[in-house]
């Protein structure tokens, strides 16, 4: 889906499924029935972060200019991005708003790539241990040792935090992110996070061995 929808945008050239197609085109029909305020709580309540937005904003100024692109298109991704973190809905102009749906069609189809992967196949349990509040396991996928790694977080940049944070965090919160390798010394290295728990990083990893060993990623 994340692919049909930046066919959609223009950003690439490429056959899809018609049903990813078609996915793409609900998720954008959705989204562009929504006004400013409904865009910012979606965008909010989906912790948008800042490189979406520029994401969002650049796929837009490129839609708008196919024919024409303007070497200023970079600069004017970030002032688009800068003003909508600083006004309110009510202020946002059309090309703030298209940002924001731009984002979101990404965001969105993101969200349905990941719920699709994993109601085709159930995640492989693995055996871990725990050391210093790192969670350790391994695994062999076509005759290669992967390791896993489930340990915490560390502070993502300013560009990779949402825009605007959910009201009432907890007080505490401690994000936990996963890393599989493989191989010997200057071997490949994957990882994701942040994630909300442990439990929740370890699934995510089981999953992405799961995707690994079936051939439908690779490191």
């Amino acid at each position: 889906m994340s692919a049909a929808t930046e066919v959609r945008a223009g950003l690439l050239n490429a056959h899809v499924p018609p049903l990813s197609d078609a996915v793409a085109r609900c998720i954008q029909h959705t989204v562009d029935d929504l006004g400013p305020a409904d865009l910012w709580t979606l965008a909010r309540c989906t912790a948008m972060t800042h490189d979406d937005l520029a994401w969002g904003a650049t796929a837009s100024l490129a839609r708008e200019r196919l024919e024409q692109p303007d070497s200023l298109d970079d600069i004017a991704a970030q002032v688009i991005v800068d003003e909508i973190a600083e006004r309110t809905p009510c202020r946002w102009g059309r090309h703030h708003s298209d940002t924001a749906r731009a984002a979101l069609y990404r965001t969105l189809a993101d969200f349905a790539d990941v719920l699709l992967e994993v109601s085709e196949s159930s995640p492989t349990p693995l055996a871990w241990s725990t050391d210093d509040n790192v969670r350790r396991s391994s695994t062999v996928i076509g005759g290669v040792v992967h390791d896993v790694l489930v340990q915490n977080a560390e502070n993502p940049p300013s560009s990779a935090q949402p825009v605007w944070h959910h009201p009432s965090p907890p007080a505490a919160h401690t994000a936990w992110q996963w890393r599989i390798t493989n191989g010997p010394t200057g071997r490949a290295s994957h990882g994701c996070g942040p994630f909300p728990s442990a439990l929740a990083a370890r699934h995510a990893a089981e999953c992405a061995i799961t995707a690994l060993a079936a051939g439908r990623c690779s490191l």
